[in-house]
């Protein structure tokens, strides 16, 4: 799949990635002053696991083109700093807003993560517009990816993201086409066809029919008959 097929995915629509079928739950942007960008869908399969599909480009490089990943949230995650082995993800969060200086490592997920970069700029999405600091960070191979988000009111998100291409990515469904197959089929999922009236007696009559000549057989058999 090219590039141009991914970029212009918006809410609605399907797409397949490693055999997993996925819908686009979302589409926003994030823009900082320096030239960095990021666009991001939100993915979600038939079983609610939700993976975002990022975009990143950088006008400051335009010789490294677009980046492509996939990232998925992580909910708690202990971030350990190895100069003291303590947890610090509660203390995260005020010293991104008071642009204190980025932690050089952490550890999470049996990794060791190292400090790359910083950006800071405005997050556009279809509801509002707000400001997000992010610290970057990869392990030593450069294959995974420690995001650490932080919005202006102290939420943080943490997301563990590798590199993806736009070839893993086949088989789009805009939400255009699938939208006249779900109002088709509405009516009928809506109002099921009354079943048929069986020719055949009832279960509760046939019970008590077949109770009847139990009773009857026995009295037979102890009058002798």
């Amino acid at each position: 799949m090219n590039e141009t097929t991914l970029q212009d995915l918006r809410e609605g629509d399907r797409l397949t990635c490693y055999g997993v079928r996925w819908e686009v739950c979302s589409w926003s942007s994030y823009q900082d002053p320096n030239g960095y960008a990021m666009e991001e869908w939100l993915l979600k399969s038939t079983t609610c696991k939700e993976y975002y599909l990022l975009r990143e480009t950088d006008s400051a490089n335009p010789d490294r083109g677009s980046r492509w990943y996939l990232a998925e949230e992580l909910l708690h995650p202990a971030l350990i700093d190895p100069t003291t082995q303590r947890d610090v993800l509660t203390e995260i969060p005020a010293q991104m807003n008071a642009r204190h200086t980025p932690y050089p490592t952490l550890q999470a997920l049996n990794r060791t993560y190292h400090f790359e970069s910083q950006t800071e700029g405005c997050y556009q999405s279809e509801e509002e517009d707000l400001n997000r600091i992010t610290w970057d960070y990869w392990d030593e191979p450069h294959l995974w990816n420690l995001a650490l988000e932080c919005w202006e009111n102290g939420e943080l998100h943490i997301y563990s993201t590798r590199e993806v291409q736009p070839q893993d990515f086949s088989s789009v469904q805009k939400a255009a086409d699938i939208a006249p197959l779900r109002a088709w089929a509405t009516p009928r999922s809506a109002a099921p066809a009354a079943e048929p009236s069986s020719p055949f007696l009832t279960k509760d009559v046939q019970r008590l029919l077949a109770w009847a000549l139990t009773i009857l057989g026995f009295f037979l058999m102890i009058s002798g008959v």
